[in-house]
């Protein structure tokens, strides 16, 4: 495990925890965690969990999750998980969030994503054995025909709500 104050920066090995003040920045190795405060940055490992605060920007391993603050962004890698705040960006290859006028973007099999009022949604759905596009949509959350804080899917090239 990792601590650092005020503009510092935190590094941990393997299964290990990292933690960084304000501007700091918090790197976590496999299986691991890390947040960083206000203006910073974390990454997490494979399997790990990324944290950052307000205008940060959070990046997690396959299997992980992904948090940023308002105007931040967020990147989730294989089954994962993206948030970003109002006016930030969420990609993922599971699930992507973002608060008003942000930008979520997922890409992979059986994908979702969902934003507040003036968000943009971009849901794009792979072959089931290839990397390959085989059907993709973007649209505006207007709060009536796409409504705000709802998860979409992708069925026959319509964005669908999750039940």
């Amino acid at each position: 495990a990792a601590t650092a104050g005020d503009r510092g920066a935190a590094t941990a090995g393997n299964y290990g925890a990292a933690t960084a003040g304000e501007y700091g920045a918090a790197t976590a190795g496999n299986g691991g965690a890390a947040t960083a405060g206000e203006y910073g940055a974390a990454t997490a490992g494979y399997s790990g969990a990324a944290t950052a605060g307000y205008s940060g920007a959070a990046t997690a391993g396959n299997g992980g999750a992904a948090t940023a603050g308002d105007r931040g962004a967020a990147t989730a890698g294989n089954y994962g998980a993206a948030t970003a705040g109002d006016r930030g960006a969420a990609t993922a290859r599971g699930k992507a969030s973002t608060g008003s006028n942000g930008l979520s973007v997922a890409r992979g099999n059986n994908v979702q994503v969902k934003g507040g009022i003036g968000a943009i949604l971009v849901i794009a759905e792979e072959g089931e054995d290839t990397y390959d596009i085989v059907d993709w949509k973007a649209v505006l959350v207007d709060g009536e025909v796409v409504k705000a804080d709802t998860w979409y899917r992708l069925e026959n090239g319509e964005l669908v709500e999750v039940d």
